[in-house]
């Protein structure tokens, strides 16, 4: 017998390693909220199970299609962390919302609040047309402006990490999986808010934002995973209001109620949900996006965290 028989023949062979988990990741909808799932991506990362797929829906999809376009988060946080401080997103924000912020509010940022938006669009004879005649009481440049700064003008076949984006066709009713097509046009579509930014048309169909009924992908997310389904949630608080006075602010408080109602079901397919801590964070206050992503990676780490303890038991 050569020697190294004799020596290979003593040795114990050891266990093989198991494989990484992998896992489709669906992020959701909710406006400023969803910066958090900067920090989610970053722990699911850091915690060693690999992402196959991302699926993301409205603020969801942004995000989703910045991690899938550069695997180096990091350098996708710093971007992100860049425009929202940058002086132009600023003066974006003015131009969408209003002209001058009252005091009470430029303390906060100078993000000021929709239903005041709305509200001075309805006021008005002149604005009261335009929302009966135009597709969107708010034009899609800054929107647009946003998407296109942040990522590459790429199809989204051609993605490092696959990704799909849901929207909802106006014309048919249908929820519409988007897997292939010009990335920044896919995600307009899926953050175009209903009756605030122009849907975007779409292969004959009209595409918008699915976020009020299928406020987080999950259900599409489960149909590709091979292992594993994550979901991140950043919904609204389940708060009480102090008062619903006019008719704007009754419809679109019943939108949020049902839209925390349904994502209750919309959930139940996710193996694992990581509901960061920003429920309290208005969808229009973008001002402290560090502390967003903190709170998504906090939550990532404790859900990663419970599901590698369970393993082991």
């Amino acid at each position: 017998m050569k020697l190294l028989d004799i020596f290979l023949s003593g040795r114990t062979a050891l266990p093989a390693l198991p494989p990484p988990r992998r896992a489709v990741v669906a992020l959701g909808g909710g406006g400023a909220r969803g910066i958090a799932h900067l920090g989610v991506m970053q722990s699911i990362g850091e915690s060693g199970v690999q992402t196959e797929r991302i699926v993301g829906v409205s603020m969801g999809s942004l995000v989703g299609a910045m991690c899938a376009a550069d695997r180096d988060i990091l350098r996708v946080q710093a971007k992100a962390i860049e425009l929202l401080h940058s002086p132009i997103f600023h003066r974006k924000q003015q131009v969408l919302f209003g002209a001058a912020p009252p005091a009470d509010e430029e303390s906060s940022g100078g993000i000021f609040s929709w239903y005041g938006r709305i509200r001075r669009y309805l006021g008005a004879h002149r604005k009261l047309s335009r929302v009966v005649t135009s597709a969107s009481l708010i034009p899609a440049d800054p929107l647009r402006d946003s998407i296109d700064y942040l990522l590459p003008d790429v199809d989204l076949q051609d993605l490092p990490i696959p990704m799909s984006i849901v929207a909802v066709d106006l014309l048919s009713g249908q929820r519409v999986v988007v897997e292939k097509g010009p990335l920044r046009r896919a995600v307009l579509a899926s953050s175009a808010i209903p009756g605030i930014f122009p849907p975007v048309p779409w292969d004959g169909m009209l595409l918008s934002d699915i976020g009020v009924v299928e406020s987080v992908p999950a259900m599409v997310a489960k149909t590709y995973a091979s292992d594993m389904t994550i979901a991140v949630d950043v919904g609204q608080d389940h708060t009480k209001i102090d008062q619903c006075k006019t008719a704007i602010e009754v419809m679109m408080r019943v939108d949020d109620i049902c839209e925390q109602l349904l994502r209750r079901k919309i959930l139940e397919p996710a193996d694992l949900v990581i509901r960061p801590s920003v429920g309290n964070v208005a969808w229009f206050d973008f001002s402290e996006p560090e502390r967003l992503i903190d709170e998504g990676r906090s939550a990532g780490h404790r859900a990663l965290g419970t599901m590698g303890k369970a393993s082991a038991a």
